[in-house]
């Protein structure tokens, strides 16, 4: 009854990655899994997230991919973890490998708002010893 009611929505198994161990500190990625019935394989999303930033919001956590992969009940786990660990060590021809733009950009991300709270913070600052509403 009450699962009529609070309507659940389902998202499958998520195991998570310390991507430190393989030279991306601070970082971890979470990887959620689940069957599709239609196509008889599991959806995978990447999540690429902080050690350092606990809560929830956008900058904390960022989508980095979702894809279709085979595997059975038995066989998923090690499936996700050969994904993972080739996004973490394998470079492309370029010698870049796969995590590498979106640590770099969630980087960016983090620094531009960073100076933008900093920004904030001195107009608040300048507005409270004017008299002005903060």
């Amino acid at each position: 009854m009450t699962r009529k009611i609070a309507k659940p929505k389902f998202k499958g198994q998520t195991i998570e990655f310390d991507l430190s161990q393989w030279g991306y500190k601070d970082y971890f990625v979470e990887c959620t899994y689940q069957f599709n019935k239609y196509n008889g394989k599991y959806l995978l999303f990447m999540w690429l997230n902080r050690n350092d930033i606990e809560d929830r919001m956008r900058l904390s956590s960022r989508k980095i991919d979702a894809q279709y992969i085979s595997g059975t009940p038995g066989t998923i786990l090690d499936n996700v973890c050969r994904i993972v660990h080739y996004a973490a060590n394998v470079p492309d021809k370029n010698g870049v490998k796969y995590f590498d733009k979106y640590v770099e950009r969630y980087h960016y991300e983090l620094a531009c708002f960073e100076r933008g709270n900093e920004l904030f913070e001195q107009e608040r600052m300048e507005n409270s010893k004017s008299g002005g509403i903060s």
